[in-house]
């Protein structure tokens, strides 16, 4: 793994991330390691997403009607799943 410093972190913004590190129970650099890897996810999401959109420019969309029908079967099928999950949880 590689290690990072980061120079000229203002007083009140360590104090304030320390103190977050500390609500949490965890170290800073632990802290810090998660917010570091969290943001990669989120960067890998978007160049994902931007990649996708890059493949669809130019298609055809779903028309309106049919995304709202999928849409409802969707809604539908986590409805019956629910009760499914409910009803077994209840014998």
């Amino acid at each position: 793994m590689s290690n990072v410093l980061i120079r000229d972190v203002p007083t009140d913004d360590l104090e304030q991330i320390r103190a977050a590190a500390s609500a949490r129970g965890v170290t800073l650099q632990s802290y810090l390691l998660e917010a570091v890897r969290a943001q990669a996810r989120f960067l890998r999401r978007q160049e994902a997403l931007n990649h996708m959109t890059d493949r669809l420019h130019g298609r055809v969309t779903v028309p309106e009607e049919e995304r709202q029908r999928v849409l409802e079967a969707i809604e539908a099928a986590h409805t019956a799943r629910a009760g499914a999950l409910a009803d077994r949880d209840g014998e």
